[in-house]
């Protein structure tokens, strides 16, 4: 009997310590030095993760395809710009320590592709 609680207060401490539910913002920054802001709000529910993303909480698009395994965060996303109406596909690849994350977004428009990174803090 104290093993099977042991086990179950080791899970939930596990997935409370790698749940990604919250507000993250921070930097986005080109490779032709380009840089803005960077939004992303997170809800997980055991393995299923919803969100959006964004340059900010106005302009923000969902996420689509989440997947959390070995502290990398993966998703894809289709933003729309609000001027010219054009469609951008991304993917994003972030690395979660903690409260922050690290990574990439790579996007692409017809036929041009750009890639940025990004550095996000969870808000408390």
């Amino acid at each position: 009997m104290v093993i099977r609680y042991a086990l179950a207060l080791a899970a939930f401490l596990i997935f409370a310590s790698n749940n990604l539910t919250g507000v993250w913002t921070g930097e986005m920054k080109d490779t032709e030095g380009g840089s803005g802001g960077a939004y992303l709000q997170l809800t997980q529910n055991g393995g299923h993760i919803t969100g959006s993303t964004g340059a900010s909480k106005d302009h923000a698009w969902p996420i689509q395809n989440a997947m959390f395994a070995d502290d990398h965060l993966t998703f894809h996303v289709t933003s729309t710009d609000p001027e010219s109406k054009e469609k951008s596909e991304w993917a994003f690849d972030l690395k979660v320590d903690g409260d922050h994350m690290t990574g990439t977004a790579e996007g692409k428009q017809e036929d041009r592709s750009w890639k940025t990174e990004l550095h996000l803090t969870r808000q408390k």
